[in-house]
C-alpha cells in the first residue's frame, strides 16, 4: 500500500506565481524524488493562515478539510507566512492555533509522522513586500515560534531559513519560482530521508 504525503501549507505550497504548480511546486516535486511508493498530496491554499480568527484559517479551508479526510501517513506543515502582517500578529494566539492544528493531525486514525516546516525567508523588493509582509515578523516572530513549537510537541522540524539568502529565486521576494521550489524539494527529502521510517528525535 503507498504511503500518503499531505503537504499542507499556504501558496508556498500550493505554487503561487508558477506557470504550471502542478508539475512545479515542491509537492510535485517531491512526488518524482520520493518514486512510486508514496502519493504526495498538495493541499495548498493560497492566503492561508495559521491563525483562527484572519480572514482565511487553514483549518477552516477546503484544502484543510480535505487534507484530514484523506487520512495521510505523514503531513508535512509549512505554514506562517501569510501570519507575518504587522496587523495580525499576535505570538500567543499563532502559538494557541499552530498547536490546534497539530491536534487535528495527531487525532486521526492515520497516527501521521508529522514535520513542521519553518518557511523560507521574506525579502524586500525594491523596498517593499508582498502584501506587506514584515520579514522581522518572519525572523524574530514566527521562525521562533515554530521552533519552540516543534520542540514542545517532540516533533521533527526542517527550518528552511538559509536556503535562499536573497531574492533571487523569489521574484516578489516571498514565493519562489521553479528553481527555488525544487530547492525546497530537495531540502526536505534530504532532511528527512525515508519517509516510511518512523519519525526520528531530530531538529534540523
Amino acid at each position: 500500500m503507498s504511503i500518503r504525503v499531505a503537504c499542507i501549507g499556504d501558496s508556498l505550497t500550493w505554487g503561487f506565481t508558477l506557470p504550471n504548480p502542478g508539475r512545479q511546486s515542491y509537492p510535485a516535486l517531491l512526488q518524482e524524488k520520493i518514486g512510486a511508493d508514496y502519493i504526495v498530496r498538495n493541499f495548498g491554499c493560497n492566503g492561508a493562515s495559521v491563525r483562527f480568527d484572519t480572514g482565511l484559517p487553514y483549518a477552516q479551508t477546503m484544502a484543510g478539510r480535505e487534507s484530514l479526510t484523506w487520512n495521510p501517513d505523514v503531513v508535512l506543515i509549512m505554514l506562517g507566512s501569510n501570519d507575518a502582517s504587522p496587523w495580525d500578529w499576535d505570538p500567543d494566539t499563532f502559538r494557541r492555533d499552530y498547536e490546534r492544528l497539530i491536534a487535528s493531525y495527531r487525532g486521526l486514525p492515520s497516527r501521521p509522522r508529522i514535520i513542521l516546516i519553518a518557511p523560507i525567508r521574506m525579502f524586500r523588493v525594491m523596498g517593499t513586500t508582498f502584501m506587506g509582509l514584515s520579514p522581522e515578523i518572519m525572523e524574530e516572530g514566527i521562525r521562533p515560534a515554530i521552533h519552540e513549537i516543534a520542540k514542545d510537541n517532540n516533533l521533527e522540524l526542517i527550518d528552511l531559513v538559509n536556503l535562499f539568502t536573497d531574492s533571487r529565486y523569489c521574484c516578489d521576494g516571498v514565493h519562489p519560482q521553479s528553481p527555488g521550489t525544487r530547492m525546497i524539494a530537495d531540502a526536505i527529502y534530504g532532511r528527512v530521508g525515508d519517509l516510511s521510517q518512523a519519525r526520528s528525535a531530530v531538529l534540523l
